[in-house]
């Protein structure tokens, strides 16, 4: 318990990577194309569909009886996927009993049948977990399952992802050979392996409406060899359709390029050492001694040093005995005695090429310090080595944890180069070539490599599978940098350098910015989350461990890969109960303020789920306050340490950013804030978001708005001003002839600048979440033209198939004479994407804006960023805020993907651009607001049925209609350059209000009539 004020009631590390030469990223090294990605079957929370669940399923109820108990519902099961709260009793013996007490007295009111048997876990930690699986017609529901946390025997959290409508009809139509071929189907390997049948599972899938589609699968292990690389395919087959609901590989790589170089000379930390003090003395006339070898300690880099060689067996006659910690032994037999010693042992077995390397030792009676430095190289030593101190390592924190007590087969100088590897029996590690390191030699790669022995072994003892690869990725990480105290994974891997393949103490990786669809990449969110958690708690791993122990046995790796949100918020939910001392998370635990702002630190808080929803207007009149509205969704538990709904604002181009905090005068979800009013010409640039207690920002709006580097668009409201000239591919080209493309400069060899209709694309065909290049452009929609970076072939073509590759191109504008207009404002409308959820590099190619005001002899940049936004963003900039305005005034756009690695535009990614809309502005005509008199819109007829026709819109405008019975919006567009027109044909009968900027930029309303 803490005393604090609350608001609310409170692989697989396979590092497949090329030397950091000039070769092409290899995409399919890094993204597998034959893996198949079930669609998350949860949408973050909203607060209205959270309310309706809670009231539908009888949660309120359930609360009513216990006080001060809170839940996130799943929109899947609609029932609670975590509720928590204070301990309660409940009656029982033991902790399966109490489990299946609970399920059958609290539980049947929402539906849940009571499950027949619980899986306990109480090996580790403060906290006891029952975890039950969900089964229809004996057959397993492919996440189903009751999960309950217990304190002091009273329960402090429980979940019920318990799925309701699985069909009767368990009928397995499709034959084992079929099922096979299914199975195998459009999978290319160059060498197959074994193909083998797993069992039967219900597999829910999202379907149309976000209804649930069901599937009976049965799994089948599609094994092989792809090059040099394993294939270990886990593959769902429907057994009635024959589909594959998912296929994932049980064996993940990685690319070098993934990782970051290290930096700025960062300090050697030394590893822990695992063992106890040498034997002291020996008795006579038995062989003891201690055993040693030349071994590299951490990295290849560095020299080799003698060091114990624990766990290894000696096998005397009569008796067989394994090396302590030191490498010490003591053993009853008589001397002399010449011993065939295998580099094998309790926890390893080294093998290179199928053998184990031995050597012929002489032991002699009494006390034996050898060096067996000649028992087999230094690769199989030291890898031996590693694998033993990580196996202790483990052992040390989960000393009831039994599961990987055997000698793991460790394979040295597998085929291939740049590579390790664990496939669920083995570790294994290449050896050097391509211009890496052989990857034996580096200490945490073979701890990592463990680490995902370690995470399978324990998910299994609690009848689970660790599903998601970025937690597994991530916690293989933590398993070695806690073990070796370091904040760099495979320092040494290349031959050329000392860099390794992820930095964790500098660059923190964020969610959801940085989440790319790649598992080590988004791994790098959770490990950066704990790693930073131990660094606020002191740098104490011990005290980090012991939380990471507790809530390990949470299941969160269960969550399939896609669905990295609800599984990184689960983790912390369960670290901040691990650090809980009284059964009460609302008062607060003992180190909340270091775990909230370690994960904070990488966008994983309780506000991972906040949103701000703001609708910003394009115009405002000059001389008047400026009033900005949002409503807020914050969603218990995100809303425990609330502080503040923010506003920050600026009145010049690189000026400094004004804090606002915004008011909340009615206690409702609606924020209001106020901006002075600005004088004409004014580009006043805003963005919102939610501060908590610890100092953290979430929610930011727009997305990414806030970051110190490279930083989103902010909103951006023109003031008093009217357009003079515009550029909109469809009706206006007031500029000139625009240039796209330059010969001679550009070098990108396909996704070059033209202006067409844009066709779009999708990462998965048809869902318009992962769409990459624009479907449509901004003036007016479906068959309006943009300037695009190459016209897709089709939308169903794939998100590369016109891209911008290998290069650059520019898009310029012709000479614009500036010095007639008093004050010009530019604006354009840009649409930027290069971190698509399936590109490779993600977040390494540029995006530049420049302005030149001498005809193009000389440019400065007006944008220079790597933040993509899939969206249609405005960007605004009063000229002379940033560059004299001239006669000879220009602008280009840039759109690059380079191949030199190491270079300004670097990287190899996958890259769509576009701009429309783009134009000037001048003041408004010289009318104060009360000369003006009345808007100039006008429409009719009025009444009307059928369509109606408008004028008087500021072309470009974002035109919304709101239902006056109702404050519902029903339509918006953008106005056109003259009439603006459409259909209320269907309407129910009333007054309409269509709200937008007039001709002049003011805020003007038209009221229509929609009769029958």
């Amino acid at each position: 318990m803490k005393s604090i004020s609350l608001t609310f009631l409170a692989s697989l590390f396979a590092f497949a990577a090329g030397a950091q030469n000039d070769a092409l990223y290899d995409i399919s090294v890094a993204i597998d194309p034959l893996e198949v990605r079930m669609l998350p079957l949860t949408d973050d929370p909203q607060p209205d569909e959270q309310r309706l669940l809670r009231e539908v399923s009888g949660w309120n109820s359930w609360a009513a009886d216990h006080a001060d108990w809170r839940c996130i519902m799943s929109e899947a099961t609609g029932l609670p996927h975590r509720a928590f709260g204070p301990a309660i009793e409940v009656p029982g013996l033991t902790i399966a009993d109490k489990a299946a007490a609970f399920a059958a007295e609290e539980l049947d009111a929402f539906g849940v049948d009571a499950p027949l048997a619980w899986d306990i876990e109480s090996k580790m930690g403060q906290h006891t977990w029952a975890h039950a699986e969900q089964t229809w017609q004996g057959i397993p529901v492919k996440g189903g399952k009751l999960v309950t946390k217990w304190w002091n025997d009273q329960l402090i959290m429980w979940g019920a992802d318990w799925y309701q409508g699985i069909p009767e009809d368990a009928t397995e139509s499709l034959s084992p050979t079929a099922q096979q071929e299914a199975a195998t189907a459009g999978v290319v390997l160059d060498e197959w392996g074994e193909t083998e049948m797993g069992e039967l599972a219900w597999t829910p899938t999202r379907g149309e409406g976000d209804e649930l589609d069901w599937h009976l699968t049965r799994t089948w292990t599609v094994a092989g060899r792809q090059g040099t690389i394993p294939r270990r395919y886990e593959t769902g087959v429907d057994v009635q359709t024959g589909d594959v609901v998912w296929r994932q590989n049980q064996v993940m790589h990685i690319d070098g390029k993934w990782g970051m170089p290290s930096m700025n000379g960062k300090p050697e930390r030394a590893v822990l050492r695992m063992g106890i003090d040498r034997p002291s003395a020996t008795p006579p006339l038995v062989i003891s001694g201690a055993i040693t070898s030349d071994v590299h300690e951490l990295y290849p880099y560095q020299d080799a040093v003698n060091l114990s060689l624990p766990a290894l067996e000696i096998p005397f006659a009569g008796q067989t005995v394994h090396t302590d910690a030191d490498g010490g032994f003591i053993s009853t037999a008589t001397g002399p005695q010449q011993v065939n010693v295998e580099l094998a042992g309790l926890w390893s077995t080294v093998y290179t090429n199928g053998n184990t390397p031995s050597t012929s030792v002489n032991f002699n009676d009494g006390y034996n310090a050898l060096d067996l430095s000649d028992l087999g190289n230094l690769k199989e030593r030291s890898a031996y080595r590693s694998t033993i101190l990580i196996h202790d390592h483990m052992k040390g924190l989960m000393p009831n944890f039994t599961d990987l007590d055997w000698s793991l087969p460790t394979n040295i100088d597998v085929e291939g180069e740049c590579n390790a590897f664990y496939d669920g029996q083995s570790i294994n590690f290449y050896d050097q070539g391509g211009g890496c390191n052989a990857t034996s030699l580096i200490a945490d790669v073979v701890w990592h490599e463990y680490g995902h022995g370690i995470n399978g072994y324990f998910y299994n003892s609690l009848n689970a599978n660790f599903n998601n690869g970025a937690m597994n990725e991530g916690y293989a990480d933590i398993w070695a940098m806690s073990l070796g105290d370091i904040a760099e994974i495979g320092k040494g891997f290349y031959t050329d350098s000392e860099d390794g393949i992820r930095v964790y103490d500098e660059d923190p990786k964020v969610y959801p910015e940085d989440l790319v669809g790649q598992v080590h990449a988004d791994g790098e969110i959770i490990c950066g989350a704990w790693y930073d958690t131990h660094l606020l708690m002191g740098g104490d791993w011990d005290a980090t461990m012991a939380l990471f122990i507790d809530a390990y046995p949470g299941l969160q790796g269960t969550a399939p890969n896609g669905s990295e949100g609800q599984a990184y918020t689960d983790v912390l939910l369960d670290v901040l109960q691990a650090d809980d001392d009284d059964g009460d998370l609302s008062n607060g635990t003992p180190n909340d303020l270091a775990i909230i702002e370690g994960f904070d630190i990488h966008g994983i808080s309780i506000f991972s789920y906040a949103e701000i929803d703001h609708d910003s207007e394009e115009f405002v009149e000059a001389a008047s306050t400026i009033e900005i509205e949002a409503e807020t969704f914050i969603v218990f538990p995100y809303n425990l340490y609330f502080d503040a709904v923010n506003m920050w604002y600026r009145t010049e181009a690189e000026g400094d950013w004004t804090q606002v905090a915004m008011e909340n005068p009615d206690g409702n979800a609606l924020y209001t804030a106020e901006i002075p009013a600005q004088e004409p010409g004014t580009v006043v640039s805003y963005y919102m978001g939610i501060s908590d207690d610890f100092g953290g920002l979430s929610a930011v709006t727009p997305v990414a708005a806030a970051n110190e580097t490279y930083p989103n668009l902010p909103f951006n409201l023109l003031v008093g001003v009217e357009p003079v000239l515009i550029n909109d591919s469809d009706e206006y080209s007031d500029f000139g002839g625009w240039t796209t493309g330059l010969p001679g400069q550009d070098n990108a060899t396909t996704g070059i600048w033209e202006e067409a209709i844009p066709v779009g694309s999708y990462a998965e065909a048809n869902d318009p979440s992962t769409v990459v290049a624009p479907t449509q452009d901004h003036t007016l929609g479906m068959a309006g033209y943009a300037f695009v970076t190459g016209q897709n072939p089709g939308v169903n073509d794939g998100i590369g198939a016109n891209d911008v590759d290998a290069g650059k191109t520019t898009l310029v504008s012709p000479v614009i004479d500036l010095t007639p207009f008093a004050d010009p404002v530019m604006a354009y409308w840009r649409w930027y994407v290069n971190a698509p959820p399936t590109g490779a590099n993600p977040a390494t190619d540029w995006w530049q804006v420049e302005i030149s005001n001498d005809g193009g002899d000389s440019w400065q940049y007006l944008e220079n960023t790597l933040q993509q936004d899939v969206s249609w963003r405005r960007n605004a900039f009063r000229v002379a805020d940033v560059i004299e305005p001239t006669s000879e005034f220009q602008m280009r756009f840039i759109a690059s993907d380079s191949t030199t690695i190491g270079e300004y535009l670097d990287g190899g990614s996958l890259i769509e651009a576009a701009v429309d809309d783009i134009i000037l502005y001048d003041l408004a005509s010289g009318e104060s607001v009360d000369e003006a008199g009345e808007s100039s819109v006008v429409g009719y007829p009025n009444p009307a049925s059928d369509r109606v026709v408008m004028n008087g819109w500021m072309p470009g405008a974002t035109l919304r209609c709101f239902q006056v019975a109702s404050g519902k919006l029903v339509w918006q567009q953008r106005a056109a350059g003259g009439s603006t027109e459409w259909s209320v044909k269907g309407w129910a009968p009333g007054l309409y209000e269509v709200v937008g900027a007039d001709a002049d930029g003011r805020q003007a309303r038209w009221t229509l009539n929609v009769v029958e």
